[in-house]
Formats: C-alpha cells, sequence, structure tokens
C-alpha cells in the first residue's frame, strides 16, 4: 500500500490540533439495545426524569456551535418526548481526549455515571491525528488497522468500566466522519480507513447490550456546508444532524 506522507502533511496544517468524529446510522441492528426498561413507555405511563451523562473530545463539548452542540440538541429531542418530565445532562466533554483518557474522567465522575440513564460519547478522532502526526511520512491502511486493534480494545475496556459503574443505562457511541475536502478527498485510502475505524468500534458495542452505535459518516460526506469555519468541527446544523441521527436510535430502542 502507498505511503501519504506529503499528502497528509496538508492535512495535518488544515486541521491544526484539533479533534474529530461521528459518522451513518441508517441500517444499524438493533441487538438488545436501547434505554432501560424503567424508561419504557406503558400505557398508563407516568413521565421520566432522565439523567445523561457526556464523555469524550471536542464533539461532546460542542466546538463550533455556541448552543451547545449535539449533546445540548439530543436533550432538547428527548423534552419534546411524552415520557420524559425532565433531563439533566452533565457533560464532561473536552477538546483533544483520546480514548486511553477516558478511563480516567469516568472514574473521576464515578457517581454522576452511576445515576445515568443515558452515556453519549464522542471519540476516536484525536486518535487517528495522533497516528498521523507520529507516522507523518510512513503511514499506511495496515498501520491504521494495527492501531484501530488497540483502540478497539480500549473502547472495550471503556465499556467494562462504565458497566460495572452502571449495569442498565444505555451507552450510545457516534462514530466518525470525514471531514477532508480536495485533495485528500481523492485519495479513496482515508474513507476507507474512516469505514474501518468505524465498523471496529459498532463490533465492539454488538459485544453488551443496552449500547448504540450511531453511524453519521454520510451525513458530512461531500457536505462542507456542515462544518465550522475550521473546516473540521461540525458548525450548528452539522451537529443538529448528528443529534437527530442519536435521537431517532434513541426511539428505535424505546420500541417494545
Amino acid at each position: 500500500m502507498k505511503k501519504w506522507g506529503i499528502v497528509l502533511l496538508v492535512w495535518l496544517v488544515c486541521t491544526s490540533c484539533s479533534s474529530t468524529e461521528a459518522m451513518k446510522s441508517t441500517d444499524i441492528p438493533l441487538r438488545q439495545i436501547g434505554l432501560p426498561n424503567r424508561l419504557t413507555i406503558a400505557a398508563d405511563f407516568v413521565p421520566k426524569d432522565l439523567h445523561i451523562v457526556a464523555i469524550g473530545d471536542s464533539l461532546t463539548e460542542g466546538v463550533g456551535d455556541e448552543n451547545g452542540g449535539y449533546v445540548s440538541d439530543v436533550k432538547e429531542k428527548l423534552m419534546q418526548h411524552k415520557g420524559v418530565r425532565s433531563v439533566t445532562v452533565t457533560n464532561l466533554g473536552k477538546r483533544g481526549l483520546r480514548i486511553s483518557q477516558l478511563e480516567n474522567v469516568v472514574e473521576k465522575n464515578q457517581s454522576s455515571v452511576q445515576k445515568a440513564d443515558i452515556v453519549l460519547i464522542t471519540i476516536g478522532g484525536n486518535d487517528v491525528m495522533k497516528i498521523v502526526r507520529s507516522y507523518l511520512f510512513d503511514l499506511t491502511y495496515s498501520l491504521f488497522e494495527q492501531k484501530q486493534k488497540t483502540f478497539a480494545k480500549n473502547l472495550s475496556g471503556l465499556i467494562e468500566t462504565l458497566r460495572s459503574m452502571n449495569e442498565k443505562a444505555t451507552i450510545v457511541l457516534v462514530g466518525l466522519y470525514n471531514p477532508f475536502s480536495s485533495p485528500l478527498q481523492a485519495i479513496p485510502e482515508i474513507d476507507e480507513v474512516i469505514d474501518m475505524w468505524n465498523e471496529g468500534s459498532r463490533e465492539v458495542l454488538s459485544l453488551y447490550d443496552h449500547t448504540i452505535f450511531v453511524d453519521v459518516k454520510d451525513v458530512f460526506d461531500d457536505r462542507d456546508d456542515l462544518l465550522y469555519s475550521d473546516q473540521f468541527h461540525p458548525n450548528e446544523r452539522g451537529y443538529e444532524l448528528i443529534a437527530e441521527r442519536v435521537y431517532q436510535q434513541l426511539l428505535r430502542s424505546m420500541e417494545p
């Protein structure tokens, strides 16, 4: 496989030290996933108080949207559901975080995680960027495959930690998207890397009940108008579309 060093140097210069994430979610099998049984809407339901913990990188923080990004949008959508009386959000997102750093975030906020009905996660973009910086002139597809396996192992460990604190919370992971426009779009391997990374994350979540992988990659394909001025993070509309994917998946998981 050919090396991509020079072309990806353009990527690195254009994107600076920003973070990424997110991807496509229409044909995702749902196994035994979804909101906890205590949130199932019965005929004589009483609206519930919902607790959300959001962890991850700049997409969780909402960089690029002064209104709070997709986490805030998901909250607003849930508030419109007849089965929800209130939504409390603890947003622990921080720009630049990688998968290996989330364990520490979770452990420091154990009490919040224990009370959560939903855990929202965006992670992985900074892990990809770290690979690019570390192997700038020696990048191959096989290298990304190798590093993705390490990422998947860490992701599995993160899910195990969350489950040890909270057995029933719905864990939602938003996949990666490809924000890179010409000339990088001319390299098919870039898209292949993102697809491979997402598939690996989807496979990890498939091993656990009450989990949802939200693929939004297709939302951003050839859609520079959905990106913030840094041409990297989503803008307000981009976050709205991520939130819509997340919300629709949550609704499907609530169906009996």
